[in-house]
């Protein structure tokens, strides 16, 4: 452990800057806790350091957080007692790394309320850039400039300022790098002053959310502004996410599991399951389909209250990493909403609950599911289609896991048959579970395994491999991206047929109607009589929307097929999507943090990406609407199956 100087203790001053410089000259990252309470972290060796000071006298909320975004970041005391270790600090690293990049950057943010307007504390952003060094580096100031120009504080824009006739410092503080003469190879200098509209006017309170978003956006201009100034000093740098930090920390790491264990001690899913499906249709059918079901469900294996107090006390704004902060808090929020909605579960609120989590039905997609409905004839399964029943479909299960795992020796899963879930198959975390009452045609044994172990599956072990623990749980709101890339396996491995189109529709419709207050008996009469859905299908589709007191959560499966389809058709690739557990919204991100190098690439692909046949049919759902992807109208070659 190395020793950190105190006050007066030259030598050992002397004895840290020389670690530290040693370290980055073995291209090594840096972590130390400095004089008077500060802080070095550089990442890996960079041609820049973000400096923050704080001021003696006073508190400074929220700032210091906006230089610990960054890869390379120094904060201190800006008591003057500190700042010959802070010259000398700067001094040395920036010799290093001028020898070995060419350059190098300090830049210091500081707050600065003086011009903020009167009466209301939400004001707009407002930056000062202070430069002597503006014409060394014209490309990077004007990068600046652009980047914090779209920094917004809600609807309000930013205003900023160029000065080079200020120093380069915080008001009273000396500057870190005296002027030198031309000739001198001082490091370059630059400021930010930025005006507080993340804390109360005179500094007393602040705004955590405000400041979580200025975070975000102004680590995108700082990187932005990086890569700039970095782009004639180092080869292999592709894109400005690659300038954020590298290293998932111990902070990220505990907060990252305690999400995981809150995420993985209930099943959601499983919970809002009936267990005695079976038994429901046998009393419905009995009764002529006049008497609704009564159903019974897992007791609850957690008080929802403690699952809250834990979530709750989860540190997760200890975590300097914005994307990743971001993630965790979504994820948090999301967590809160299930729990909540489980406690619920039997009462009317449940519903309310699940349309926090899932969404309503939007018009456009009700309507593209009555067009299905009514476009694809209602198709009789043959009484003598040959039939597989709960046995034979848990042995495939196990073949298709054991071909997997010979690709990725960790793809590993638990396949089991329970008398107490629906008649389908579903993956829980690393379990395959089969209902004992299953019977499927064969045609249908194909797309349930790519549905189920080609996607559901897949994800978790991929998520499994990553150093998110919660990338195989989920990241909030992936269960949409989910069961659109399980619809399209089936389609892509040739076996979405016209049935099961008009199955996902017919579940548009169930949830439409329960949200506009029909009872059960009229939702299973429309789906029945108007729709052409055979009595077991039409009981089935209406349980799903009615279980627990109601929820949307079928709608995901139409309308994630219908964002992906989008999203492919806009040229996005496929692959990003098999990383783990994620929602769309949060591809971006996930591609930001693999060029970052702290996620890695899915380690398995589906297998029936392999065939020529599902490449031909994924190139065929470029530039196409889910309309047309489906063939509503009557396309002949736009109907998948056919």
């Amino acid at each position: 452990m190395v020793h950190q100087p105190e006050k007066g203790d030259a030598k050992a001053v002397d004895r840290l800057i020389q670690d530290i410089c040693s370290r980055l000259a073995q291209n090594k990252r840096v972590r130390r806790n400095l004089p008077g309470g500060g802080r070095l972290r550089i990442d890996r060796p960079l041609p820049f350091l973000c400096v923050y000071r704080y001021p003696p006298d006073r508190d400074d909320l929220g700032t210091v957080d906006l230089v610990t975004t960054e890869a390379s970041y120094l904060f201190i005391s800006g008591d003057p007692q500190h700042h010959e270790t802070l010259i000398k600090m700067c001094a040395r690293i920036g010799a290093t790394l001028t020898e070995q990049f060419g350059t190098f950057l300090i830049l210091e943010v500081w707050a600065d309320d003086g011009d903020r307007p009167e009466g209301d504390d939400f004001s707009p952003p407002a930056f000062r850039i202070v430069t002597p060094d503006r014409g060394r580096m014209p490309t990077t100031i004007d990068a600046f400039t652009k980047a914090l120009l779209q920094v917004k504080n809600e609807h309000l824009a930013a205003s900023l300022e160029v000065r080079e006739d200020e120093p380069v410092a915080p008001p009273g503080m000396p500057q870190i790098v005296p002027p030198g003469s031309v000739d001198d190879p001082a490091p370059l200098r630059m400021g930010l002053a930025v005006r507080p509209f993340y804390r109360s006017r005179g500094g007393a309170v602040l705004y955590p959310i405000v400041l979580r978003k200025l975070r975000r956006r102004l680590a995108v201009a700082l990187r932005k502004t990086f890569f700039t100034f970095t782009g004639s000093t180092r080869d292999g740098i592709p894109h400005y996410h690659t300038l954020g930090p590298t290293s998932f920390v111990r902070a990220a790491a505990i907060v990252d599991k305690q999400l995981c264990d809150v995420a993985e001690s209930f099943d959601y899913l499983l919970q809002i399951t009936p267990t005695n499906t079976q038994i429901a249709w046998n009393e419905f059918r009995n009764s002529k389909y006049r008497d609704a079901p009564l159903l019974r469900y897992r007791p609850l294996p957690h008080n929802p209250v403690e699952l809250k107090q834990t979530l709750f006390q989860i540190p997760i704004e200890r975590i300097e990493d914005t994307t990743i902060a971001h993630l965790f808090w979504e994820k948090q929020e999301e967590l809160d909403r299930r729990i909540t909605s489980l406690r619920d579960a039997g009462t009317p609120a449940f519903l309310f609950g699940s349309v926090q989590i899932y969404g309503e039905v939007e018009p456009d997609l009700l309507q593209i599911a009555c067009e299905l409905l009514t476009s694809f004839p209602p198709t009789k399964i043959k009484s003598d289609a040959a039939l597989i029943d709960a046995h034979e479909m848990a042995e495939s299960a196990r073949q298709e896991i054991n071909r997997y795992r010979r690709t990725y020796p960790g793809f590993y899963a638990d396949v089991q048959i329970r008398d107490d879930i629906a008649s389908g198959m579903m993956v829980s975390q690393n379990r395959v579970l089969v209902s004992e009452s299953l019977r499927v045609q064969r045609a249908r044994q194909r797309p349930l395994l790519h549905h189920e172990i080609g996607t559901h599956l897949l994800t978790y072990v991929n998520g499994t491999a990553q150093p998110f623990h919660i990338l195989h749980s989920g990241l909030a709101g992936y269960e949409s991206l989910q069961e659109g890339l399980a619809v399209l396996a089936e389609h892509l491995g040739g076996g979405l047929s016209p049935l099961r189109i008009r199955t996902l529709a017919a579940r548009v419709v169930a949830a439409s109607m329960l949200l506009h207050g029909a009872s059960f008996l009229d939702t299973f009469d429309r789906l029945h009589r108007e729709f052409k859905l055979p009595p077991r299908r039409a009981f089935t589709t209406t349980l799903r929307a009615y279980r627990g007191g109601g929820t949307t959560k079928d709608v995901i499966y139409l309308r994630g097929l219908k964002d992906l389809v989008r999203y492919l058709s806009e040229g996005h690739d496929i692959e990003p999507l098999y990383v783990g557990k994620i929602a769309l919204a949060h591809v971006p991100l996930i591609q930001e943090l693999r060029r970052r190098q702290v996620l890695l690439p899915p380690s398995v692909m589906p297998r029936y990406l392999t065939s020529e046949k599902a490449r031909e049919r994924l190139a065929a759902c470029r530039g196409k609407s889910l309309r047309e992807f489906l063939g509503v109208y009557g396309h002949a070659d736009g109907i998948p199956g056919q």
